[in-house]
């Protein structure tokens, strides 16, 4: 029976849980959530465009419309049938199909890498590599993410399928074009990667020169004329006083110019060099020491002239020989060139995770495989009690971070505060920051047949960053009828010509720290966001 079907189940029933348990996004997701937002409601007729999000809201740097439109139009068949038979209620659920969708992605970029390695190595291996992914934390969680390093990952992924399977021009080609267009750093996986397969007479430099240019060229050609017609109208912005329509002919090279060599990146913190190794090791939890044995155990077998003694085993060698050689060289470029960099995020680096749980999954592999009964039972214990420690971890990861998104509750809050019709909310920076979304406005006008149909009592929301909004009188003043805010605590005591202008009716809770103590391990929360009404 084949395996991959349930390879495929397994990657996307753990990823689509945790959608389900932490629905809500963050700001840096909203740039690709926002545009799949627009491609749903408006469709991608030129005389909408002006009705886009990013035309008021045009995000820290610009970044390629490709991706979201792709997923919008993905999503749009699973979104209409949903609203369609009464699936979902609110737009709240056509969020979590958006990150279902790309869930699905994920999943099957996945099951396509154990696949290949399944048909190169052993179907062990596979099953230890998809079981060592999904225990982690870090990849499950944030494989429903709009983030733009998780709309590449399953392209990045895909492309490590082909370079196993020796299908190298389309790996390249295929790394370019993710490098060009969603993520640049994909081009310290993809040139080294490139190099090396030269090097190795596996690849002849024509060859790998011409992937990389119908990669690179060839997404850019689909992207670039897009990107421009929809940055155009947008450019420049007040938010975005650096940027040009031409920079959005690639604005990932843009991007990456204004972060980099404009020094803008140290803005969001710097970081020490060595930062990109202890995040490796908690990525990769429990896969860690098998990563580590793996490399120690087939070096030493490729240094040994003996054969068929107790620790033999061939697949683990060429398994970890064929992975180091192959996608070894641009995992390393990858962490060190991005070493350098200041400002580091563990993101950044998510693409060496997959490499890395190869090796490791073909040490497991063969340790469950020992050929001593005693040293195999004993193996396989250590290899259960490692990946129940990892998925523990991880489960408590996930149950913490559900408590790191107050601003996705706020839509309950708003419900329950039963606002009349037509009723303006404002809401300030740290909502949308943590949650609030377009999606998450379930009583805006959402006329599409993508989302559930529009209810009777609608309300006007408002994401102004006019800087008269920000206080309490001038939200008053401006007969806003409610305000979202972290600062309800001065909106609620202010006070005009001695009477209160602010009333709190609901507030949201957010994550305060982990607490270790004699009651054992406690979650500790505090109200975050408070919503405040018109007196």
């Amino acid at each position: 029976m084949a395996r991959w079907p349930l390879w495929f189940l397994e990657l996307l029933l753990v990823p689509a849980a945790h959608v389900l348990v932490a629905p809500y996004t963050k700001v840096e997701e909203s740039f690709t959530l926002h545009a799949a937002y627009d491609v749903l409601r408006y469709g991608l007729s030129p005389a909408n465009w002006e009705h886009w999000d990013h035309r008021t809201f045009p995000g820290a740097v610009p970044r390629s419309f490709l991706p979201p439109i792709v997923l919008g139009l993905l999503s749009y068949p699973s979104a209409a049938l949903a609203s369609a038979t009464g699936l979902v209620a609110t737009s709240i659920g056509i969020q979590v199909i958006v990150r279902l969708t790309l869930v699905a992605c994920f999943a099957a970029a996945f099951t396509h890498l154990a696949r290949t390695l399944q048909r190169r190595y052993s179907t062990s291996t596979a099953d230890w590599f998809v079981a060592l992914t999904l225990a982690q934390f870090h990849i499950p969680f944030y494989a429903g993410r709009t983030l733009p390093n998780f709309t590449a990952l399953p392209l990045v992924v895909l492309a490590f399928s082909y370079l196993l399977d020796e299908k190298l021009w389309a790996g390249i080609a295929l790394l370019t074009a993710t490098a060009t267009v969603i993520r640049l750093e994909v081009a310290l996986l993809a040139v080294p990667t490139a190099l090396a397969l030269v090097v190795q007479r596996r690849l002849s430099l024509p060859a790998a020169l011409g992937a990389g240019i119908a990669g690179g060229f060839g997404a850019l050609a689909l992207s670039a004329p897009l990107d421009y017609a929809l940055w155009a109208p947008t450019l420049p912005h007040p938010s975005l006083p650096d940027f040009t329509a031409l920079h959005t002919l690639w604005p990932e090279l843009s991007a990456a110019h204004w972060n980099i060599a404009h020094g803008h990146a140290a803005e969001w913190g710097t970081m020490p060099a060595h930062l990109y190794v202890s995040a490796l090791l908690k990525m990769l939890a429990g896969a860690a020491p098998l990563l580590l044995l793996g490399v120690v155990w087939a070096l030493l077998l490729g240094l040994s002239a003996k054969s068929g003694h107790v620790l033999d085993n061939t697949t683990l060698r060429r398994t970890v020989a064929s992975a180091a050689r192959t996608l070894g060289p641009g995992v390393v470029c990858l962490v060190a060139v991005l070493s350098t960099v200041g400002h580091k995020e563990w993101r950044f680096i998510v693409y060496a995770i997959p490499p890395l749980n190869i090796v490791a999954a073909a040490c497991a592999a063969a340790l469950a495989a020992l050929p001593r009964r005693a040293l195999r039972a004993l193996s396989r214990l250590a290899l259960t009690g490692l990946l129940g420690i990892t998925a523990a971890f991880a489960l408590f990861s996930t149950y913490v971070s559900t408590h790191n998104y107050p601003g996705g509750c706020v839509w309950r809050a708003l419900e329950a505060a039963r606002l009349p019709h037509k009723s303006t909310i404002h809401f300030h920076s740290y909502p949308l920051q943590t949650g609030a979304s377009l999606f998450t406005f379930v009583r805006g006008k959402h006329a599409s047949p993508a989302f559930p149909a529009p209810v009777d009592v609608q309300w006007v929301y408002s994401k102004s960053e006019e800087p008269s909004l920000q206080t309490p009188q001038g939200a008053w003043l401006a007969d806003l009828d409610a305000v979202v805010t972290e600062r309800w605590r001065e909106f609620a005591g202010a006070e005009i010509d001695g009477h209160k202008m602010w009333a709190l009716i609901g507030a949201c809770d957010g994550f305060d720290g982990v607490h270790f103590g004699k009651e054992g391990v406690q979650v500790r929360t505090s109200p975050k966001i408070g919503l405040l009404r018109r007196l």
